[in-house]
């Protein structure tokens, strides 16, 4: 006889640490649930004997010795002891489990402050499962009084977050050291007109005016307190602005993203305080320009007009070149950007600010150049959602 011939079974099998956590978990729970219906039978196996469990069947005999019921009582007796015996086996999984669990990284909690400018608030999202955003606050005037006007833009640098109002002309401070119980700590106004974009690198703040096509500069070295540093506009940078909205930095280059001529100014900060304009960007793509953002070596813009984003390869920073566009049929409006930082079981993850439709769509870039809706949120809690910032946790 020979011996059988097995097949070539090679599935592709990838589950992180963390993905197997739950299944463990589950593994454990469906058992117990097993050995409870077994624990219930034996239950009732006994109550059948002693004619206390209602059937509507008669025992044959009708009357039980007492060598039967100390005989079913033995067999009740051998069934638990295993069932024992398997919760034993069950309590070391866990054990097991708890020990795999104590290896693994602490969660860190994160949350995204989204600006509504219709109703003057700010919502804050839970988003530490990052496609399960909850609501956790959603705060405005009414605690703050004439701390937001027209919010448009966010930056979050440490526990201080900068809300950009774009109807009063100024720019509102808050102390988020806690997140959920944010504190209005000041406002500042200098050389301010229709301000949207924010963007910080280091201890400089940018600003994008969009009334008078300018970009003002403060220093932030001390959070609550910016002192103004420089505005430049047409003087300084002749037809570079045209309604400047969307800021973004990746190293030492800040994009400008200019609604009103469909187009994206480059600058080289590798001075902050002293910008060079080193390029625009104009391929024709481009329709109402207003939000951005950097991952790696991409660069994504929204497109207010036709309600798209599109992605520019920025290997050199100073050249996008332009390599797709999605999320025709799926935006609306769209204003802000931002990324969910990444981790072990989290895939890059973009955020998008649905103005027209109050709504926030999510997409998984894995693939940079084609990203994928995944879903959206905040239907009837939000209001003309503009801005987007992140703010990651460290656990204590």
């Amino acid at each position: 006889m020979s011996f059988p011939n097995i097949p070539n079974i090679t599935p592709t099998i990838s589950v992180t640490v963390e993905q197997t956590i739950p299944l463990l978990l589950s593994s454990i729970a469906l058992e117990e649930l097993a050995l409870a219906h077994i624990m219930n039978a034996e239950a009732e196996k006994l109550q059948f004997v002693l004619g206390t469990l209602p059937t509507g069947t008669a025992l044959s005999p009708a009357v039980v010795s007492l060598a039967e019921l100390l005989a079913v009582d033995s067999s009740v007796q051998r069934t638990l002891r295993d069932v024992i015996k398997k919760e034993m086996l069950l309590e070391f999984k866990f054990e097991n489990v708890l020990d795999l669990i104590g290896t693994l990284p602490p969660v860190i909690s994160t949350f995204l402050f989204v600006s509504n400018r219709e109703d003057n608030t700010i919502a804050i999202f839970d988003i530490s499962t990052p496609l399960s955003p909850l609501l956790v606050r959603k705060f405005g005037t009414g605690d703050f009084p004439g701390s937001l006007n027209g919010p448009t833009g966010l930056a979050i640098t440490g526990n201080t977050l900068y809300v950009a109002n774009q109807f009063d002309n100024t720019v509102a401070i808050f102390d988020i050291s806690l997140p959920i119980g944010p504190i209005h700590v000041g406002q500042f106004s200098t050389e301010l007109s229709d301000p949207i974009g924010l963007a910080i690198t280091g201890n400089t703040l940018y600003v994008a005016n969009q009334s008078d096509n300018s970009l003002v500069i403060f220093d932030i070295s001390t959070p609550v307190d910016p002192l103004f540093v420089a505005k430049l506009g047409e003087e300084e940078f002749p037809g570079v602005f045209n309604n400047p909205a969307g800021l973004a930095i990746t190293g030492n280059t800040l994009y400008v993203a200019n609604q009103f001529d469909n187009t994206l100014a480059i600058f080289d900060i590798s001075l902050p305080p002293d910008p060079i304009h080193v390029g625009q960007v104009n391929d024709g793509n481009l329709s109402g320009p207003t939000g951005l953002t950097t991952t790696g070596t991409t660069l994504y813009a929204a497109n207010f007009n036709n309600s798209t984003i599109e992605i520019y390869d920025i290997i050199l920073p100073t050249g996008p070149v332009r390599v797709g566009e999605f999320g025709a049929g799926e935006l609306s409006g769209p204003q802000g950007l931002v990324f969910h930082p990444t981790g072990p079981i989290t895939p890059p993850l973009l955020y998008v600010a649905n103005l027209n439709d109050s709504t926030i769509e999510i997409y998984d870039s894995t693939l940079p150049t084609g990203p994928i809706r995944v879903r959206e949120f905040g239907t009837g809690v939000l209001n003309g959602p503009f801005g987007l910032a992140i703010l990651p946790v460290d656990p204590i």
